[in-house]
């Protein structure tokens, strides 16, 4: 059974799954970094608000870009993740703590009016839990921006146990498009838009060249992160997004 306790998110954790102590600019976690800050800051202020929350903020690199214009809040199990993310995120307030467990007190119910959970549910036992959490935490009319891997996506087919997602032991929710949807609206969610962020997982096709196959899969992803919009159906992509409402 993997390891889910919060000494599993250690230093070693973030440097063999993410290499993220030192972010680089325009490595591939900087470009993901930049397009999940800019969908959140487009949602703020399409639909007004300015109190953001996100869960398992890591070491705070999109808290960083969100606080130049929002008031950015953050939570995380780990206690590493959260020493770095007071550093990089300075202007946030972040918490070491476990999201479906109990919660620092400022951190009140209906007191957002968006939450971002990137690459984190999958990481959860009894991810619905921590659905009916941010429902209780958004404002009316408050929105959820979440990204987990997408089970439907190409990249599975073809490299079948070679995912990335199966790669990394702590996803142990690694749920079908359908059932996130289920789970979501169960929460109390209202559906907005599902999408994703394309094909990234090179190589896809075992006899020929990885330098080869980047323009023939790689386009719509480059063209998706830097425009940072919902340009692909939810099921081209690694990841699958979700964007939704609290009524």
């Amino acid at each position: 059974m993997a390891d889910l306790s919060p000494r599993r998110y250690g230093k070693d954790y973030y440097q063999q799954e993410f290499g993220l102590d030192e972010l680089r600019r325009f490595n591939m976690h900087w470009w993901s970094v930049r397009f999940y800050a800019l969908l959140a800051h487009r949602l703020l202020r399409r639909h007004g608000g300015r109190r953001v929350l996100e869960i398992g903020c890591a070491h705070g690199y999109t808290l960083a870009r969100l606080e130049r214009h929002h008031e950015t809040w953050g939570i995380d199990l780990s206690e590493y993740a959260i020493g770095r993310a007071r550093q990089i995120a300075s202007r946030s307030r972040v918490f070491c703590a476990d999201f479906t467990g109990r919660l620092p007190e400022r951190i009140e119910a209906g007191g957002f009016d968006l939450i971002v959970a990137k690459y984190v549910l999958e990481h959860l036992a009894e991810p619905g839990r921590a659905l009916e959490r941010a429902f209780s935490l958004l404002a009316p009319g408050g929105r959820l921006l979440y990204s987990v891997p997408n089970m439907d996506s190409p990249g599975r087919r073809l490299k079948g146990e070679k995912w990335y997602a199966f790669g990394d032991e702590t996803h142990v929710s690694l749920l079908e498009r359908s059932e996130w949807i289920e789970l979501t609206r169960s929460a109390g969610f209202e559906i907005e838009r599902t999408f994703s962020d394309g094909p990234w997982d090179m190589p896809y096709l075992e006899r020929i060249p990885t330098a080869l196959q980047y323009p023939i899969f790689c386009l719509p992803t480059v063209i998706t992160v830097f425009l940072a919009r919902p340009l692909l159906p939810a099921h081209w992509g690694e990841n699958l997004i979700v964007v939704a409402r609290r009524a």
